[in-house]
């Protein structure tokens, strides 16, 4: 059965809180993400990050549409940190996942946590039969994420985009089939 959850969602782990983005996320977002080592395989964040654009983002975050596009954003200690979303596609039962935890954060496990619960989460409310993500094939930690999430490398798309650079960029694609 797939559901479709309207109501935004909060859920908690062991250190974070995982919740729809608000307002005054403004100013956390504005400091994550104004970053080059942050954005360096994220071609599509502006840098310099400016204050423009992190209220564009938390207003674009805040208008997504829950059941199509839930973004949680990542709270450690009160403050913002990160990102995890998912892009449903409920004719197939499928989603791609997306995360980003800021550089101060990195290293401590908290892209696995808050990608592992909203993959559960993901899994429960809308009766999903599979997962995947793709990450530069250069991002060694975002791999090593996806492989902890027990995803498996499925295909490397060569070429695939234009880097911040204006290079090709090569991705690698992780899949995760759910049985249930």
């Amino acid at each position: 059965m797939i559901l479709h959850p309207k109501a935004r969602t909060e859920i908690h782990t062991d250190r974070l809180l995982l919740r729809p983005f608000q307002a005054g996320d403004v100013e956390d977002a504005l400091a994550y993400r104004n970053d080059e080592e942050f954005a360096r395989f994220l071609p599509h964040i502006p840098q310099p990050f400016l204050r423009r654009d992190a209220e564009e983002f938390v207003a674009l975050n805040m208008s997504e549409p829950w059941e199509r596009s839930p973004t949680f954003a990542v709270v450690l200690n009160g403050r913002l940190i990160g990102t995890v979303n998912l892009e449903i596609d409920a004719k197939t039962r499928t989603a791609m996942l997306g995360y980003a935890i800021g550089r101060a954060w990195w290293g401590r496990g908290i892209a696995t946590e808050s990608a592992r619960a909203v993959l559960a989460w993901g899994i429960e409310e809308f009766g999903l039969a599979r997962m995947w993500a793709s990450t530069d094939t250069r991002n060694v930690r975002s791999l090593r994420v996806l492989e902890k999430l027990g995803m498996q490398r499925e295909a490397l798309r060569v070429g695939d985009h234009a880097g911040r650079d204006g290079k090709l960029i090569d991705e690698v694609v992780y899949g995760l089939n759910i049985i249930r």
